[in-house]
Formats: C-alpha cells, structure tokens, sequence
C-alpha cells in the first residue's frame, strides 16, 4: 500500500510539473493604477440632496508614496459605492496617469486588508488553541491550500489553462497535502485521498454539464465586473465559474471523505473479522445520515450569501 501511494504521489506531482507555467500572462499592460491611501481631511456637501466628499488623502504606496492628492467622490446609493468615508480610514485609489503625470483620481474601494489580517489571526490562534497539534496541522493544511491557489491556480489560470481541469488538478494536490499531514502515510489517508479526489471530479463535471444548461456567463458577480472593467486581462469568465464551485464543493467533500474513511477503519480495528461487504454497508449507512446534514449546511451556507437573491425571485 505504501508503495501504492509513493507512485500516486509521483504522478501528481509528474503531472502537475508538466503544465506548470514558467510566466504568467496578464493581458496587456494596466490602464490604472492601483494605491493604498490614508484620508488627511474630509468634508462633506450637499448638493441638490446629493451628497459630495471632497477629500485629501496621503498616497502610502507606489512612486507617489507621500504625495497629498485631492478627489471628489460621489457616493450611488444602494451600491457597493455608497461608502460612509472617516478621517484616517484607509482606501484604494485608482490613478490614471499620462507621462507620469496623474490625470485622472477616484475611489476605488475601502483597504480592508489590515482588518482581515487581524480576523485571520484571532482564527488562527482559536484554531491552534482548542486543536493543539491537530489546530497546527489543520493550519498548515490551510496556508497549503491558499498558497496552491496563489502561486499555481491562479498563475495556470492567466496562461488559459483550461479552468476545471487546472481546478481538479491544484485540488487534488491540495486534497493530498490535508490528509498526509492530518493523517500521515497510512492506508486510511489513501483512501480518504482517492474517494476525495474522484468526489471532487464527480463536482467540476455536474459544474461544467449544469452551468452549460444554464448558460451561466461568469460574468454577474460584482467582483467579476471590477475585474472585467478596470484590468485587461484575458480569461475564461465561465471557467472562473466553474473553479470557484469546485473550490466550494471540495471542502465539503473532504470533510465527508475523511469522516466515512475513519469510520470504516475504526470499524475494522474494533472487529477484524468483519467483512468488507458488511464495513461498505455501515459506510453507505454512515454516509446517508452525513449527507441529510450536510446538504443543509451547504445549502444554508450559499442561502446566506444569497439573500438579495432570494428576494428578487420572491418579488418577480
């Protein structure tokens, strides 16, 4: 068995190396650019019951680092735009320049990364807390997981990988790394690895053959549209899609495939002379109950994200 899972690992890896991509593309060259700025002063106007922020912000970042600039910003109400702006608070500003001289400043968006990075720490350290080891394995297995997505997913997806295929591949290594470090080399992680792997395949294939039926675009997303409109760069819109459900279906999946594997195996430890037809039937058995639980976790966890949506239907 050993054996067994040394040559899977290889060829995996043997795979993953081949369409590994040397460069990236991005598509042509950016027409914006993109700062972190700190607002220094902020007064607000109404006019004709619109309300204006005139605003002086520091450039943080870039070859304008330090350089004071003045914007107006109209918020839309009932936006992503309509944005309540404080002295002090952080944003990103979209500079269009001409010669290296700024043209055109706007708003683009509140900079919420020093917020996200304190929630990643305070869940990082519960995790490590409450888990111990296990906290610290699943940790690693994490930062695994986003690392694959940053510097291999997303790189495959810039040189018109095909999207599903590149998505099952990172995924299958990521499945990989979990389950060695949270069960080491043993036949149960096997198991748990390959029942994984053919689940999440079973999911990019009802992604791609029910978002066909749909005609789904990619392109609804709020997040899909900014990167349409302020970048250049050329990619499958309905693969990205396709990707982001199967990245959605896989932690699911892994949770269930490790679950019905340590079932079985305890099983097995408890009882050696059970048979392999009465340990399948227990799994069957265990995996209906975990399914019926499941499919309400996953159903309520893309309900609350969906909300507006929900409501749309109700009011057609």
């Amino acid at each position: 068995m050993r054996k067994l899972y040394k040559i899977f690992i290889f060829i995996v890896i043997f795979i993953f190396i081949c369409i590994l991509p040397i460069d990236c593309y991005c598509g042509e060259d950016k027409e914006y650019q993109y700062y972190t700025a700190i607002i220094t002063e902020l007064k607000e106007e109404i006019k004709n019951d619109i309300t204006i922020y005139r605003i002086k912000a520091k450039l943080t970042e870039g070859p304008y680092e330090n350089k004071i600039i003045e914007l107006e910003h109209m918020p839309i109400l009932e936006t992503s735009n309509d944005v309540e702006f404080r002295k002090n608070m952080s944003i990103i500003v979209c500079l269009q320049s001409v010669n290296g001289a700024i043209e055109q400043i706007s708003v683009f968006d509140i900079n919420r990364k020093n917020t996200i990075k304190i929630i990643t720490i305070v869940f990082i350290a519960v995790l490590i807390i409450f888990g111990g080891f296990k906290g610290i394995f699943a940790t690693l297995s994490l930062l695994a997981t986003f690392l694959l997505i940053i510097f291999c997913l997303i790189p495959l997806l810039l040189n018109k990988t095909n999207p599903i295929l590149a998505t099952i591949l990172v995924s299958s290594i990521s499945i990989l790394i979990n389950f060695i470090l949270i069960s080491g080399f043993s036949k149960k992680s096997f198991c748990a690895i390959i029942s994984t792997i053919g689940g999440t395949i079973i999911a990019g294939l009802f992604a791609f053959y029910f978002g066909n039926l749909m005609a789904l675009t990619g392109l609804c997303d709020d997040n899909v549209q900014a990167l349409v409109t302020h970048t250049n760069i050329l990619i499958d819109y309905k693969g990205l899609l396709f990707s982001g459900m199967i990245l959605g279906t896989m932690g699911a999946v892994m949770d269930i495939g490790m679950s019905i594997t340590s079932f079985i195996f305890e099983m097995k430890k408890k009882q050696p002379t059970i048979s392999s037809i009465s340990l399948f039937k227990s799994g069957m058995n265990v995996g209906k109950d975990i399914m019926s639980t499941m499919t309400n976790t996953l159903i309520l966890a893309y309900a609350g994200t969906s909300l507006p949506l929900f409501l749309y239907f109700i009011n057609m």
